[in-house]
């Protein structure tokens, strides 16, 4: 009988392409082992970002509009 091997580990994965939108980059704080992380958040309109910014307990920094090649400054007023 010949066994065939099974593949062993992960899959590759394709990286995420970001979508146009608004984005903001989240500082996060884990106390539980004492790190801090980078969570990239995106929504469509800027009335959510306000919002997302408003109820954030965490660092919040508005990034801007990505249209597909950089970050756009828009203004939040």
């Amino acid at each position: 009988m010949a066994d065939k091997k099974k593949k062993q580990g992960r899959p590759a994965t394709k990286p995420v392409e970001k979508r146009k939108a608004y984005y903001v980059l989240v500082k996060v704080h884990n106390s539980m082992n004492n790190t801090n992380n980078n969570v990239l958040i995106s929504r469509d309109t800027i009335p959510e970002i306000k919002l997302l910014m408003k109820h954030s307990t965490q660092h919040v920094e508005f990034l801007g509009y990505w249209d597909g090649k950089k970050y756009e400054k828009v203004s939040l007023n």
